[in-house]
């Protein structure tokens, strides 16, 4: 009887608590919203992590940390905005080339050059200021992403920032190398200037020691202008270089209790750092995986990583994404040798509930369509895939489509695991805005439902994956 009574007990402590630490996520939500921009070390990131940190400690986990050092570059602000002066009179500048360089308060003055792309021939503008044309392409799906099941193929062409500043971006070097004093990007009309404000794009380059900045819309036809009539202009953009600056990836173990099983590892996976209330609120769905299995032991090992440097690629790892560098410094966890834990699979959660935006370049407009995004979910094995087809109810409940990496690459932080051959599902839908630094209401951006079923997708997949037999 009084063992009885015990069990019982037991069981309502463990539902008890439970309920007590499942996560809130409109609280996480606010949270982001209230933060602003996290970019990688700076103080709104280390908020976040802190949060985190505590989170895990109230579930009772051992937090770890991978602690670095990077040199950080303090972003454009109020106190210290970008100005760009042609002539007398100061045009608006779109978005700052982020960790390209910066200028005295004086500025970097010279005559505008234009020095056509894609394919810069910087030596024409040796000691001036480069205007550089760029494009934002209508690419075909297809080209990006493939899918499991041809009936649900991607079809119709995308745009998106990222794919040509990635592009230009790996020619700014040359610039410096040139002379060149600084570089102004001039947008075409293929994007609208809501959608050029605040990129945080390029993010995956080295420091250049050149300043450069991205204009659109009427600005870049009056620099090109400009350039036509040899007109001059000054650049400025002040910043600071802070060496040493400390970050942080964060990561807990939960040991699987099956004996036959405990030696697997299921590895849940985002980053932190980000420029708005979708990249990146992936915790948000590691939390909560990481609440469930606080509170009732799973079988397989359970290791949850909050990566940093996603923002910040070059400075923690010579290749690949942010999640390469835990990996490379944690085989212990994955790589199935002598004392090692096997990845049996991992789960990528990023950009959750995000609402879709478009642009009609027609009317120069860009705004919500108040519906979500469509889901960018990939699976990299045909197994994974039929799994992720049975337990996902996602953005649109009523349509799963799973992608699979194509020529080109695998994007999100998934492609870490790929890159080790570690089966992985992942979620890395991309909107528009996802890299810029939101000027409106974030709440705009997200839907809560959506992001909800999202997490909940996750909850089964995590299940599913500790249960199965491999």
């Amino acid at each position: 009887m009084k063992a009885s009574i015990f069990i019982i007990y037991l069981s309502a402590l463990k539902a008890t608590r439970a309920a007590c630490s499942r996560l809130n996520y409109t609280a996480e939500v606010e949270f982001l919203i209230q933060q602003g921009p996290r970019l990688t070390g700076s103080p709104a990131h280390n908020t976040v992590l802190d949060r985190i940190e505590r989170t895990l400690t109230n579930l009772g986990l051992e937090v770890k940390s991978d602690n670095y050092t990077f040199e950080y570059i303090t972003p454009a602000s109020t106190a210290n905005a970008p100005s760009l002066v042609v002539g007398s009179k100061e045009v608006e500048i779109a978005s700052v080339f982020p960790y390209s360089g910066y200028t005295s308060d004086l500025g970097a003055t010279g005559q505008l050059i234009h020095v056509p792309g894609p394919d810069p021939n910087w030596e024409l503008a040796r000691g001036n200021i480069a205007i550089v044309p760029i494009t934002n392409p209508s690419l075909p799906f297809s080209v990006a992403f493939g899918t499991w099941d041809p009936a649900k193929r991607w079809v119709g062409n995308m745009t998106n920032p990222l794919i040509p500043t990635d592009m230009i971006g790996k020619t700014l070097p040359g610039a410096k190398k040139a002379g060149v004093k600084a570089v102004v990007f001039a947008w075409d009309d293929s994007i609208s200037t809501g959608n050029a404000q605040k990129q945080y794009l390029p993010f995956k380059f080295p420091y250049a020691d050149i300043p450069a900045v991205f204009t659109s819309g009427a600005t870049s036809k009056d620099i090109l202008a400009a350039a036509k009539s040899n007109s001059s202009a000054t650049l400025t953009l002040r910043s600071e270089i802070v060496p040493n600056t400390p970050t942080r990836t964060i990561y807990a173990v939960v040991e699987g209790s099956n004996p036959k099983k405990s030696h697997d590892a299921l590895l849940i996976v985002t980053h932190t750092d980000g420029t708005n209330v979708i990249e990146e609120n992936g915790h948000i769905g590691v939390l909560q995986l990481a609440q469930d299995v606080a509170t009732a032991s799973p079988e397989r090992t359970h290791v949850f990583v909050f990566t940093t440097g996603h923002l910040r690629m070059p400075a923690f790892t010579k290749s690949g994404k942010a999640t390469t560098r835990w990996l490379n410094d944690h085989p212990e966890f994955w790589k199935g040798g002598v004392g090692q834990r096997r990845a049996i699979a991992a789960l990528v959660i990023e950009h959750l509930g995000a609402v879709e935006f478009q642009e009609n370049l027609s009317t120069n407009s860009y705004s919500s369509t108040g519906r979500v995004q469509p889901e960018v979910l990939y699976a990299s094995t045909k197994e994974l895939a039929a799994i992720t087809e049975q337990q996902w109810r996602g953005a649109d409940p009523g349509f799963t489509r799973v992608s699979k990496s194509s020529n080109m690459s695998q994007f999100g932080e998934g492609a870490a695991l790929s890159d080790q051959e570690i089966p992985n599902i992942s979620l890395v839908t991309g909107p528009l805005y996802l890299l810029a630094e939101w000027g409106g209401d974030e709440h705009d951006l997200v839907d809560l439902a959506a992001l909800t079923r999202q997490v909940k997708s996750f909850q089964r997949l995590r299940k599913q994956l500790d249960a199965i037999d491999i």
